[in-house]
């Protein structure tokens, strides 16, 4: 399926670069990709999708065609979770469903609190809603900062080589040669300047905590972790147990990225979240 070319839209501060595959009449899902990440990793997901969906897929705020503001609290995950909503409000699509991975998954935590009757179900992978012990949050904010400046002083090659050797994407040494390059594609269609905005103004330590709203939230959420990811299946476990309508799968064998590491049970068990859903 082709997708539309990349198209812009203003909220505020942020200008926000999308792209959009499939039939427009469908209902649309949007997909929040995660740091480092653009809309492009989505591709061949969303191709296979657009028989079900009209898929929505945005550059985040510092990330690849959306360009950081000089202000870092202008990109924020609240504001940038308001502008997608209100960029699902100028396309006219309504409702939806939202899948957000990583940081995506964080701003998807804040638009499935903050806009319960648009929102139709959610899919969260590898995602967590904030650090709520306050003196946790602040030391995360604190080594969010000095990675900031490391990467604008260092450079975004070395970023790259940083990033990829964390061992949170481990389990990423065993992707095809294609996959792999896909995602230094992926990584290098970013400025140095706008990660080190985003970190500095939606890292994990800047975020607001979620955690208390969680058993306030009726919508249908599924959660997907990879086996190997240990600190992201805690997470999901508790929000599992805090989330009145919730679904927790740890796939075998994948880590961080279950999208990109085992796209075809990804897609199953998406799929088969949306078909309960009755969305296919």
């Amino acid at each position: 399926m082709t997708m539309t070319r990349l198209q812009y839209f203003r909220y505020q501060k942020l200008r926000i670069g999308y792209r959009t595959w499939g039939d427009r009449s469908k209902p649309p899902l949007v997909l929040l990709h995660g740091f480092t990440g653009t809309s492009l990793g989505w591709k061949s997901l969303a191709d296979v999708w657009t028989s079900h969906f009209w898929v929505v897929a945005p550059d985040l705020p510092g990330h690849g065609a959306s360009k950081a503001p000089p202000v870092p609290e202008e990109l924020s995950v609240a504001k940038t979770a308001e502008a997608l909503t209100h960029l699902m409000s100028f396309l006219s699509a309504q409702p939806w469903l939202l899948l957000g991975y990583s940081f995506g998954g964080r701003i998807a935590c804040h638009m499935m609190r903050n806009t319960p009757v648009e929102l139709q179900c959610v899919v969260l992978e590898s995602a967590s809603p904030g650090i709520d012990d306050p003196k946790e949050r602040a030391l995360r904010r604190q080594q969010d900062m000095v990675l900031a400046d490391k990467i604008e002083a260092h450079g975004l090659d070395w970023f790259i080589r940083y990033w990829r050797s964390l061992p949170l994407f481990a389990s990423q040494a065993t992707l095809s040669e294609p996959r792999r390059q896909s995602l230094e594609n992926e990584r290098r269609a970013h400025s140095a300047w706008g990660l080190a905005q985003s970190l500095r103004g939606a890292g994990t330590g800047t975020q607001e905590s979620l955690w208390p709203a969680l058993s306030t939230i009726k919508v249908p959420v599924l959660m997907v972790t990879g086996a190997e990811d240990t600190k992201y299946r805690h997470i999901a476990r508790a929000m599992h147990e805090a989330l009145p309508e919730s679904q927790w799968v740890s796939v075998n064998g994948a880590g961080h990225n279950v999208h990109l590491e085992k796209p075809d049970q990804f897609d199953q068990i998406v799929s088969r979240f949306f078909s309960e859903q009755n969305y296919l």
